[in-house]
C-alpha cells in the first residue's frame, strides 16, 4: 500500500501555542534517497525534504506555530485532521491522515491545569469486560452509549484500567469530550525478583508501554499515562523498596516519556501516597477503599487533610462501595449469571422481601456511600480529583454504577450524579440521624470546579423549615468552606429529606439531597441489671434505664468474660431475660447458645448489606429495608453467624449478608429461647457513642432495652408469624 518510502508514523503534539507535526519515515527499498514531506492541515501547508539511509528510519518535524483554531474540551470536542503525503523518486509513495485536537495538559504546584485552567478529575474506573466479548469492547455504538452514560452522571474523565483498549473506545471519547486516564498493561502478577532495569521483564513492559502510548498518543480525549498500576502490593510490598525497582520505574518512565513528552504520567498508582518513593514525577495517587459508616468518614477526611500541602498533585484514582445488580429470573439468566448464587444466598436469610426489592435497597446503599466520599474529597482544594470503581460491574466485583449488561443501578447513578456536578454545595456530616425536636447543625461546604460566582445564595429546607446561607462571590476552581446551617429537626419519627439549593446571580445552579432518619426521644425507663464495665453504664442511663437487681440482664459491650458467662447462663436458666450487647469474635464460645462470630472487613471487596426485617422490635429503623444511613454510627465490627442450633436465631431483627467475595450470612440483632430464658443479641456498637449522646445509638439502646423487657412468653416475632 505504499511505494519506495512509508509513513510510520505520524505524531502532533496538540499545542495551540506552538502546535508541530513529527512524521516518521522508512525507506523500504534498500537504496539511499531523499524523500518529500508535505503536510497540509487547519488550511495550512508545510513541507519539507528529508534524507533517508537505505532500510533506515528518519523523523522530520514540521512546526505550524500558534493557531487560533478551536480547542478541544469536554464541552466543545473540536477536532481536525492533519494529512502527511510523501513522494519519493518522483512519484506519490505514502500517505496518512490522522485526527488530532488541540489543548495543553501540564503540572503547576498541586494542581493539573488543561489549558491554563485548573482539572478536577470526577472519574470512574473502566475494566472494559463486556458479557460477550469478554475482555474484547464492543461494538461502536455501545461503546458510544456507554461514554455517554458517563458524561450523563457528570463524569468529565474514565479510567481505562490496565490494558491497551480498543482504539474505537478512544474515539469515542474524543468524539464526546471525556477525558481519559490511560493504564499501561504493567501491573500484578509479576515477578518481583526481575523487578530492575535490564530484566526480561523491563524490556517487554518498556515495549508494551511504548507501542500502546505511540498508537494512542493523537487522541486528544487522553489527558495523562498511569505507567504501571499498584506493581510491588501483591505478596511483597517492600519490593518497592530496592534498587532495582527504582531503576525499573526510572526506566518505564522515560520511555512513556520519549514516545510522548506532552502530558503527565502517574509512575506507579499506588495505594497511598507515598513521595519517597514516586522517583520521576509529581503525581501522587491513592486507592482508599471503605465502607458507609461513619468511622471511614472521619478517617477518609483525616487522610485527605494529612496530605495537603505537599506542593505535588494528589488524585484519589480508587475508591467506591458495592451494590447488587438486577438479578433476572433463573430461567431468564444466562448460566453463568452471578444472581443465581447471590438470590440463592439471599433465599437462606429472613430477608422478608423480594429479590428486586433487596437489590434496589443494595443500590441506594452504594449510591449514598460513593457519595458521601466523594463529597469528603471534594471538600479538600489540595486534592485533584478522584475516580470511583467503577463503571460497570464485572464478574465478581459488583461495585459498577451499570452493571455487566450496562443496565443502571438507578439509585447509585442518581447519587453520583449529584456527587459531580460542577458547582456542589455539601454538607460536613458524618452521621444522618437526629432526636426529633432537636436542632440539626452541620458546617456548610461549597465546592466549584468552574469559574468564579457572584450572588451565591444557598438554602437549606428540612420539612417545613428553611435556612439561607449569604455566601456573595465563590472563588473559581475552589471548594470553599461557608459557616453552618442550621435547622430545627422535625418533631415527627421517620425518614424526612434535607434540600439544599444554590443559587448564582438569580439563578438556580446547584441543589444536593440528604436523607434524613428522625427518631423519638429515647425513653426507656425501665428497671436493668447490668454485668460488666466500660461506657454501658453511663449509655444505660443516658436512655433512662435504672441500675438495680431487678428486670433484664445486659451484658455490657464487651464484657462477656468468664464470670459474667456464668452468671449469664444461670439467669436464664432461671427463665430470665438477657440482652447482650456487641461482643469481640473470640467471645463467641462464651455465649450460652451455639455461636460463631464472623468479623467484618471494612477495606476492598464486597459490603456487609444489613437488612431489618417485618420484626416490631426496634421502631428507629425502617421495616424491611436495606439500611443505609440509619446505622451510620453504630456499625457493627463483627455479626452473629450463628446464633442457636440452626444457624439463625428464632427472632432476627436486624440481619447482614454478604456477596462474594468470601460470602457471609449473619445476625446484627435478634432473639432466641435459651433454655426457660430469652437471650435478645445485638452486635451494632452502641455503648461508647450512646453515652456520648449519638442520636441513633441512643435510640436504638432504648429501643433493645423495651424489648429485653417484654415478657419473655410473648415474642416479638415467632418464625412465619404475624407480629
Amino acid at each position: 500500500r505504499h511505494g519506495l518510502v512509508a509513513v510510520r508514523d505520524v505524531f502532533v503534539n496538540g499545542d495551540p501555542d506552538d502546535l508541530a507535526v513529527t512524521v516518521e519515515l522508512e525507506e523500504v527499498a534498500g537504496r539511499a534517497r531523499p524523500a518529500q514531506v508535505t503536510l497540509r492541515t487547519l488550511g495550512l501547508r508545510r513541507r519539507a525534504e528529508v534524507a533517508l539511509a537505505p532500510n533506515a528510519r528518519a523523523q522530520v518535524r514540521l512546526a505550524l506555530g500558534a493557531t487560533a483554531a478551536a480547542r478541544w474540551s469536554p464541552e466543545r470536542p473540536a477536532l481536525h485532521e492533519a494529512l502527511v503525503e510523501v513522494a519519493a523518486a518522483g512519484g506519490r509513495s505514502d500517505a496518512r491522515a490522522v485526527r488530532f485536537g488541540l489543548r495543553t495538559v501540564r503540572v503547576e504546584g498541586e494542581r493539573l491545569l488543561v489549558d491554563g485552567r485548573p482539572y478536577r478529575m470526577r472519574s470512574a474506573l473502566v475494566q472494559g469486560f463486556w458479557p460477550d466479548g469478554l475482555y474484547a469492547e464492543d461494538g461502536p455504538r455501545a461503546v458510544r452509549a456507554e461514554v455517554a452514560a458517563a458524561r450523563a452522571m457528570g463524569l468529565n474523565t474514565l479510567r481505562l484500567h490496565v490494558k491497551a483498549f480498543d482504539p474505537a473506545y478512544l474515539d469515542a471519547c474524543d468524539e464526546l469530550g471525556m477525558f481519559l486516564h490511560c493504564d499501561l498493561p504493567v501491573a500484578e502478577p509479576v515477578e518481583h525478583a526481575e523487578l530492575h532495569a535490564g530484566s526480561v521483564l523491563a524490556r517487554r513492559c518498556q515495549a508494551a508501554a511504548r507501542e500502546q502510548v505511540r498508537r494512542d498518543r493523537n487522541h486528544p480525549s487522553v489527558l495523562l499515562w498511569s505507567a504501571m498500576n499498584e506493581l510491588g502490593l501483591e505478596r511483597d510490598p517492600e519490593a518497592r523498596a530496592s534498587a532495582g525497582y527504582e531503576a525499573f520505574a526510572r526506566a518505564l518512565v522515560a520511555v512513556v516519556r520519549e514516545a510522548d513528552p506532552t502530558r503527565p504520567v502517574i509512575e506507579n498508582d499506588w495505594v497511598e501516597p507515598d513521595p519517597a518513593r514516586v522517583f520521576t514525577t509529581p503525581l501522587l495517587t491513592a486507592h482508599w477503599y471503605g465502607r458507609l459508616h461513619t468511622g471511614y468518614l472521619e478517617e477518609l477526611h483525616e487522610r485527605a487533610a494529612r496530605w495537603a500541602g505537599t506542593g505535588r498533585p494528589l488524585l484519589v484514582t480508587e475508591f467506591g462501595d458495592w451494590g447488587l445488580p438486577e438479578m433476572p429470573a433463573a430461567a431468564a439468566a444466562p448460566f453463568w449469571h452471578q444472581g443465581r448464587a447471590y438470590a440463592a444466598e439471599l433465599a437462606a436469610t429472613p430477608w422478608p422481601g423480594d429479590l428486586a426489592e433487596f437489590a434496589r435497597g443494595t443500590q441506594r446503599y452504594q449510591g449514598l456511600s460513593d457519595r458521601l466520599q466523594a463529597e469528603v474529597l471534594r471538600r479538600h482544594d489540595h486534592l485533584g480529583g478522584w475516580c470511583v470503581t467503577e463503571l460497570t460491574d464485572v464478574p465478581h466485583e459488583l461495585n459498577g454504577l451499570l452493571d455487566l449488561e450496562r443496565r443502571p443501578k438507578p439509585a447509585a447513578v442518581a447519587e453520583l450524579a449529584r456527587a459531580s456536578q460542577a458547582v456542589l454545595p455539601m454538607l460536613a456530616v458524618t452521621a444522618l440521624t437526629w432526636t426529633a425536636g432537636d436542632r440539626l447543625r452541620a458546617p456548610l461546604h461549597v465546592a466549584n470546579d468552574g469559574p468564579e460566582l457572584h450572588r451565591v445564595r444557598v438554602e437549606a429546607r428540612l420539612g417545613e423549615a428553611a435556612t439561607t446561607v449569604e455566601a456573595g462571590r465563590l472563588p473559581g476552581h475552589r471548594a470553599t468552606a461557608l459557616g453552618e446551617v442550621e435547622l430545627p429537626v422535625p418533631t415527627a419519627p421517620g425518614g424526612h429529606e434535607l434540600l439544599l439549593t444554590l443559587t448564582a446571580d438569580g439563578r438556580p445552579l446547584a441543589e444536593n439531597r440528604y436523607p434524613v432518619r428522625v427518631v423519638a426521644r429515647p425513653q426507656a425507663p425501665f428497671a436493668v441489671q447490668l454485668a460488666g464495665g466500660g461506657p454501658t453504664g453511663a449509655a444505660l442511663a443516658g436512655v433512662g434505664a435504672r441500675l438495680a437487681d431487678g428486670g433484664p440482664l445486659v451484658v455490657a459491650e464487651g464484657g462477656l468474660d468468664e464470670a459474667t458467662a456464668a452468671r449469664l447462663r444461670g439467669w436464664l436458666a432461671a427463665g430470665g431475660t438477657a440482652l447482650v450487647l456487641a461482643q469481640p469474635a473470640d467471645a463467641a464460645g462464651r455465649y450460652p447458645l451455639p455461636a460463631a462470630i464472623a468479623p467484618v472487613g471494612t477495606g476492598w471487596g464486597s459490603s456487609v448489606f444489613h437488612f431489618t426485617t417485618d420484626h416490631d422490635g426496634l421502631p428507629s429503623l425502617p421495616r424491611r429495608a436495606v439500611l443505609t444511613v440509619e446505622d451510620l454510627t453504630v456499625k457493627p465490627a463483627g455479626v452473629l453467624a450463628r446464633l442457636g442450633a440452626g444457624g439463625w436465631p428464632a427472632e432476627t431483627v436486624v440481619g447482614a449478608y454478604k456477596p462474594a467475595p468470601d460470602p457471609l450470612r449473619g445476625t446484627v440483632v435478634g432473639a432466641h429461647p435459651a433454655g426457660p430464658g430469652r437471650l435478645l443479641a445485638c452486635q451494632f456498637r452502641l455503648a461508647g457513642p450512646a453515652a456520648a449522646g449519638d442520636p441513633a445509638a441512643r435510640a436504638l439502646l432504648a429501643d433493645l432495652v423495651r424489648l429485653a423487657a417484654r415478657p419473655a412468653a410473648v415474642p416479638a416475632t415467632a418464625p412465619g408469624a404475624t407480629p
